[in-house]
């Protein structure tokens, strides 16, 4: 048989000599894949665009007004001073700082902020890969590539840093999240403040509570024994035929009355002493007190400062504010989330098929996974969470601005309160000064033999129930000082907070 002759043999002898041409190398599968994930990720960035934010209520927040309605005193606002300074009487700080100490509530909501940031530190992690020692052995049995028609027994032993898929935040969608969360550590913060700022309050009003039912206690008492007097005297003057006995029977319904009104006070305080005990963090228990209400100096007009001052102060409206913009972040997420997502994964280690050949020296092996995921078709899911959070952020503006009214009006209230409340409480001690005199007159007349009893024991009524509303009016002026605080964002210090004390 004659060889084949190359073609070069056939050609003329002074024909130039080409040289055959070098075969091109395929390139390799990191590099194709590479290569592809850069195509189909131009190509979706081209086609593809997130849609756009839902639109939002165009009024966050309501105007604040200039200045209040109530008069107030201009200047700085009376939540400037600490609570340590506000209530510095009796045995109020004492329980106050017991309160913050071991109350329950404040407790929950001191755990509840160290969730919040356990979860903002899971967000976080989502923005660095995680790397993981990695360990395997595989035994399998088979066809092979090379003699697809017969299986094979064969192992293989791995170990190395596995890097699980890791997700590139190339368009901020991790980022909007961790954002979310933050805001939502700081939004648990400022509730945390604001259950302190309302543990503050309600310790000092329970207390102020105990204080009027222990001066109406006093009153009851007092009234009891003059009626008890009453009583005997109507006795001598019965057994001496003066009065009749219908006299004596008013004296004991009078007394009754008295007694009645002792075992409701008595029933009151127990109560109170327990609400108070709780509060405290204790067993209900007896609370000490070493100061009455009479004691206490009556403001005559309290600093209020600027409305607009409410929205820097109070931390309930801070926390609505922080919770708004958390919800703005994770409608961004939620947005982000329509565009392609890039992943990572890969290995790097030893590979072999013999165990004790793993660590040789030949035996080192790598591999790296880039992956492109472009959403096409999800059932409405994505639309339904961008749907879900654009909710989510309407009800959180519409919050915030409830909250700013409600802390307007709280303010206006306590103002308001405080206002007529005094008032009402300087014409109740004319109203008992009046009664002690028209009392003294009338049981002069009854001893004379000039008026009936009946006159006596509608004049002791007046001014028993004149008394009893004059503590409860000396308390409920005391108590709109101290809603007036709490309305104002008073107990905590803003600097403080910021300075990380």
């Amino acid at each position: 048989m004659n060889a084949p002759l190359d073609a070069s043999m056939n050609a003329p002898m002074n024909a130039p000599r080409i040289a055959p041409a070098r075969p091109r190398r395929a390139p390799t599968r990191p590099c194709l894949a590479a290569a592809l994930a850069a195509a189909a990720l131009a190509s979706a960035c081209s086609m593809l665009s997130p849609p756009a934010a839902p639109a939002a209520p165009a009024d966050r927040a309501p105007a604040t007004p200039p200045a209040w309605q109530s008069p107030s005193a201009s200047g700085s606002s009376l939540a400037d001073q600490s609570w340590r300074t506000f209530f510095a009487y009796g045995d109020l700080p004492a329980l106050i700082d017991e309160a913050l100490r071991a109350n329950r509530d404040l407790r929950i909501a001191a755990e509840r902020i160290e969730l919040a940031r356990a979860q903002y530190g899971l967000a976080r992690s989502a923005l660095v890969p995680t790397i993981a020692a990695d360990a395997s052995a595989t035994a399998q049995r088979g066809p092979t590539p090379l003699d697809p028609n017969r299986n094979r027994s064969g192992e293989s032993y791995s170990a190395g840093l596995a890097m699980p898929t890791w997700e590139i935040d190339l368009w901020g969608r991790i980022r909007s999240q961790v954002d979310a969360a933050r805001l939502n550590v700081e939004a648990t913060e400022a509730q945390r403040r604001a259950a302190e700022v309302s543990l503050v309050a309600s310790v000092a009003g329970s207390w102020l509570e105990l204080l009027e039912i222990d001066q109406q206690l006093a009153v009851s008492r007092r009234t009891r024994d003059s009626r008890r007097d009453s009583l005997r005297l109507i006795r001598l003057r019965f057994q001496a035929g003066v009065v009749s006995m219908v006299d004596v029977t008013q004296a004991e319904t009078s007394l009754a009355q008295a007694d009645q009104a002792i075992a409701d006070l008595e029933r009151r305080r127990s109560l109170g002493e327990s609400a108070l005990s709780l509060l405290l963090g204790r067993n209900p228990g007896p609370i000490a007190r070493t100061q009455g209400l009479r004691e206490m100096p009556v403001p005559t007009v309290l600093p209020a400062g600027l409305p607009s001052d409410l929205l820097r102060r109070r931390p309930d409206i801070i926390a609505a504010e922080r919770s708004m913009a958390a919800t703005e972040a994770d409608v961004d997420a939620a947005r982000k989330a329509f565009l392609p997502s890039i992943s990572l994964s890969g290995f790097l280690g030893v590979v072999s098929p013999q165990l004790s050949q793993l660590l040789g020296a030949d035996r080192a092996a790598w591999s790296v996974t880039p992956g492109v995921t472009l959403p096409i078709f999800t059932g409405g899911r994505l639309e339904s969470n961008l749907d879900a959070t654009a909710a989510r952020q309407r009800i959180a503006i519409e919050d915030y601005g409830r909250t700013v009214q409600g802390a307007l009006r709280d303010v206006e209230d306590a103002l308001a309160g405080f206002q007529r409340r005094r008032e009402q409480r300087e014409a109740l001690e004319r109203i008992v000064a009046s009664s002690q005199e028209r009392l003294r007159l009338v049981d002069l007349r009854y001893l004379n033999g000039i008026s009936s009893y009946f006159e006596v024991l509608d004049s002791q009524r007046v001014l028993f129930d004149a008394e009893l509303q004059l503590a409860q009016a000396t308390a409920a002026t005391y108590g709109s000082v101290i809603q007036l605080y709490r309305a104002l964002g008073g107990g905590w210090d803003p600097a403080a907070v910021a300075a990380g004390r």
